[in-house]
C-alpha cells in the first residue's frame, strides 16, 4: 500500500480575492492543492485543499511548504522594504524544491525604470524567475484586487479598484489550465 502524495499544486494568496478565486476554480476542477497562508484558519475550506502555514521570507517554512509542489501560483507579497528580497527567496526556494512551473501575477508596465515602486519590484521578480531555470508564466494585470498600501491606493484612486472579470478569467483559465 502506497502513502497518499501531497498535492502537487501550491497556491499563494488563497485568503485574498485573486488567489482565492484560483483556489476555488482548481477545487471545482477536482485539482488537489495546498494553500500557502500565514494563518491556515483563514484559508478557504475547499475540497482537496490543504492549508499550509508559511509566508514569503520564512526561509524555515518554505522548503516544507514547497516540497513536492510541481506547479506554484504566486501572488505578490504586500508592499514592504523586504518585498523584493522575499520574492527572490520564495523563487529560490521553489526552484530548490524542484517546482517545475511557476505562475506569477505581475503588474502591468513592470519595468526597471518604472515610476511606480511596485512595478519595479515586479520587473525584478520576473527577471529573477526567468533566471531560476523554472518554466514560468507571468501575467501583468492593470490593478490589484486589494489595495495593500497607500501608494497603491493613491495610484488606483479609491484603492478598491479590482481587476476586471476578464483579467481574472485570463489569469485563472489559460494560465493554470495549460500547466497540467
Amino acid at each position: 500500500m502506497t502513502e497518499p502524495q501531497e498535492p502537487s499544486v501550491l497556491v499563494t494568496g488563497a485568503t485574498g480575492r485573486l488567489g482565492g478565486r484560483v483556489a476555488r476554480r482548481l477545487a471545482e476542477q477536482g485539482v488537489a492543492q495546498r494553500l500557502l497562508t500565514r494563518n491556515p484558519e483563514r484559508a478557504p475550506e475547499l475540497p482537496g485543499a490543504t492549508p499550509v502555514r508559511g509566508e514569503y521570507g520564512d526561509c524555515e517554512a518554505l522548503p516544507r511548504c514547497l516540497a513536492g509542489a510541481r506547479t506554484v501560483f504566486m501572488v505578490s507579497a504586500p508592499e514592504s522594504a523586504q518585498r523584493l528580497a522575499q520574492h527572490r527567496e520564495f523563487v529560490d526556494a521553489a526552484a530548490k524544491a524542484g517546482v517545475a512551473h511557476l505562475v506569477y501575477v505581475s503588474f502591468f508596465g513592470a519595468a526597471p525604470d518604472a515610476t511606480f515602486t511596485l512595478a519595479r519590484d515586479h520587473f525584478h521578480t520576473e527577471e529573477h524567475i526567468r533566471a531560476s531555470g523554472m518554466a514560468y508564466r507571468s501575467r501583468q494585470v492593470r490593478g490589484f484586487l486589494k489595495a495593500q498600501n497607500r501608494e497603491l491606493a493613491g495610484h488606483l484612486g479609491s484603492g478598491r479598484r479590482l481587476c476586471s472579470r476578464f483579467e481574472q478569467q485570463v489569469l485563472v483559465r489559460p494560465t493554470l489550465g495549460r500547466v497540467w
